[in-house]
């Protein structure tokens, strides 16, 4: 490679001076030579005023030279600020909204916070979200705060998004592992305001330091009657959408939250453009607010065609929303094979780091026509119905005798699954003829392991739980949850399929057989009420179900006198 134009005046690659050419003399050497100091003096002034937070700069917060290190767990993506005591202290005056520039540009939202510097602890604690908004992030924090940054959690799974009912409580895991609470508190009026009681953070057990973020939940679906006429005429004209907005962001104003989630389901085709420009005006009213918006949307379907966005736009919306939760699909037959094509598209439309994936504690039972969802207890108990199958003379369970006890709904002997894994679905499933047929899709920490695979594999945003309470009737799926939030890597894991088999206890006589879902009882020599128990598991947690049965004492059978032998015979 050649070089031009010589050195530079400083240079040392040479005796001759760099103006020897010039036509000046001996005093315009001088006056150049020291011009050029000035400009080199003023550069180093205006850098290390600009290092310093100096008095060239006119904002609230001033970059600030204090070597602070950043706390282990999180990374910092602005500079450090200090307040510029020239602004005057305000202490007791209203919050104030910071707006800060990016060290580096980003388009990933996740898990950024507004931190203040302690000196006595010498620590940082957080102080609000921090909403991202092109190359800066805006925050509220209280007035005259010294010392101030805007940093990143750190988690190798990404967000961890905890949808809690009204009221509810979260999990304990949920409480150290969650950075963001959605709470199903509120829904849309129709003139366009907002109604509903909210659920204090304090209420569902988070920390309420700042270092999570509460976003309640305005929603609605099909099941409410009244829904979809109302979000229809909300939608309708450019009048009442804007209303709509600014009920809303009155709303999180005027309650003092960092943001708001919107959940409106089933929305039709019909409303897809008019609710991304909703989305996109509510994002820009919220933003202008330092507020956050997320949003979410139930997954797209796939059909022999196509990807089936239906009432939602996902790029536009995309643009908007500071990220995007995946609701869960119910219907797990197909889940496998369509949800990397969905996430595919999904992933090409929105950043992946804005989109986050919903898995669910629920089971899921389909029949001919709907899938619907139960709890994790009840598909259990379902699993575990039994009675009496062999028919009993005069309707009586006499003592020692044979009979058949039959779990009906695992009954393999006539031709149902059992309690199984299925590798197509990826998870612990059985099925059953009432009504024309069921099958039961039971969530547990190994089918949420599978799940969780997809967020990896599409470099999602992270996580979120439908239901994240603690509550005893949903599957436990947080051993599967906390080893992917703190390593990114999900455990695929399955069931040994002998802890699958059904185990059978009688109280008395003999139990045979039963690893196909039907046992022979022996039943007792001696009368009495005798408990058969049916022990089930899905892998993880067990399950029992007990039954009482009346054991009569067998009649005799009567006897017939013999004639007696005729005398002389």
């Amino acid at each position: 490679m050649t070089r031009r134009g010589g050195q530079l005046p400083w240079g040392s690659g040479s005796s001759r001076s760099p103006y020897r050419n010039r036509r000046t003399g001996p005093p315009g050497r001088a006056i150049a030579l020291g011009a050029a100091a000035l400009v080199l003096l003023a550069v180093v002034i205006y850098l290390f005023r600009s290092c310093l937070g100096g008095a060239s700069c006119e904002d609230l917060y001033c970059p600030s030279a204090q070597g602070i290190a950043t706390p282990d767990g999180y990374e910092r993506v602005t500079r450090v600020y200090a307040y510029n005591e020239s602004k005057g202290r305000t202490a007791g005056a209203e919050p104030l909204r910071v707006t800060l520039p990016l060290e580096k540009e980003t388009t990933n939202s996740a898990d950024l916070s507004f931190f203040r510097y302690v000196p006595q602890t010498g620590g940082w604690e957080p102080l609000s979200p921090a909403v991202l908004d092109g190359r800066s992030v805006t925050g509220v924090v209280a007035p005259s705060t010294a010392t101030i940054a805007v940093m990143r959690r750190l988690s190798a799974g990404g967000r961890v998004v905890a949808y809690v009912p009204h009221n509810g409580v979260l999990h304990a895991e949920a409480i150290n592992r969650a950075t963001v609470v959605h709470t199903f508190d509120l829904r849309p009026a129709a003139d366009g305001a907002v109604i509903g009681d909210l659920t204090p953070l304090a209420t569902t057990g988070a920390k309420t330091d700042g270092s999570i973020a509460h976003y309640p939940v305005i929603t609605g679906n099909k099941a409410d009657k009244q829904f979809l006429p109302i979000i229809t005429g909300i939608l309708g004209n450019d009048k009442t959408r804007s209303n709509h907005v600014q009920q809303i962001t009155k709303f999180v104003v005027e309650k003092g939250l960092a943001g708001i989630d919107i959940a409106y389901f089933d929305l039709t085709v019909n409303e897809r453009t008019s609710f991304a420009l909703f989305i996109l005006e509510l994002g820009q009213s919220l933003k202008a607010q330092g507020k956050a918006l997320t949003v979410t949307m139930p997954s797209p379907i796939r059909t022999a065609e196509r990807i089936d966005e239906d009432g939602y736009d996902w790029t536009e919306i995309g643009k908007s929303a500071d990220f995007i939760k995946i609701w869960p699909v119910q219907d797990q037959s197909t889940l496998r094979k369509d949800m990397p094509a969905i996430l595919d598209q999904l992933s090409r439309e929105v950043p992946p780091g804005k989109l986050v994936l919903t898995v669910s504690p629920f089971a899921h039972v389909k029949s001919r026509d709907t899938v619907e969802q139960i709890t994790y207890t009840d598909a259990m108990v379902r699993a575990s119905r039994m009675s009496i199958s062999t028919s009993l003379p005069g309707g009586k369970l006499t003592t020692g005798t044979n009979v058949e006890i039959v779990a009906a709904n695992i009954d393999k002997s006539k031709g149902r699954t059992g309690i199984a894994w299925t590798p197509e679905t990826a998870t612990v499933t059985y099925t059953y003829e009432e009504l024309g047929g069921h099958t039961v899709w039971i969530e547990n920490i190994f089918s949420i392991g599978f799940k969780l695979e997809f967020v990896s594999r599409f470099k999602l945003g992270g996580v979120a739980v439908e239901n994240a309470t603690g509550d005893t009737n949903l599957a436990n799926v947080w051993p599967a949850l906390v080893p992917f939030i703190t390593t990114g890597q999900p455990l695929l894991l399955q069931p040994n399929p002998r802890d699958l088999v059904p185990q059978w206890k009688v109280s008395k006589g003999i139990a045979t057989g039963g690893e196909r879902g039907v046992m022979t009882w022996s039943t007792p020599t001696e009368p009495g009420t005798y408990t058969v128990t049916l022990t089930l598991t899905d892998g993880v947690a067990v399950f029992e179900n007990e039954a009482d049965y009346t054991v009569q004492a067998k009649e005799r059978a009567a006897v017939t006198p013999s004639a007696s032998p005729t005398p002389g015979r």
